[in-house]
């Protein structure tokens, strides 16, 4: 079975995410998906070696920086008032 070249998971990336990119936008998207597909490698080579207890994996927000991905999620801000409620 042959291995996906970084360009092979990009291309699956943009597909299975909607993604597309003017052409200066691409090699920035490319290059902070780069980054991120060496920081699940190299998190995934922890758990093999047992030192961590969870995978990570490419999801749609593997084009976007930390600090974009802290925008665009709004970061967990606990319920500070006791139970939830629902209406």
């Amino acid at each position: 079975m042959a291995q996906l070249t970084l360009e092979d998971h990009w291309i699956n990336f943009k597909t299975e995410h909607g993604k597309s990119y003017e052409a200066e936008e691409e090699a920035k998207r490319f290059s902070i998906f780069q980054e991120n597909l060496k920081k699940i490698e190299e998190h995934n080579k922890r758990y093999e070696a047992g030192e961590v207890t969870y995978k990570q994996g490419i999801n749609k927000f593997a084009d976007l920086t930390p600090e974009e991905f802290k925008q665009f999620v709004g970061g967990y801000k606990p319920n500070k008032g006791g139970a939830a409620t629902s209406s």
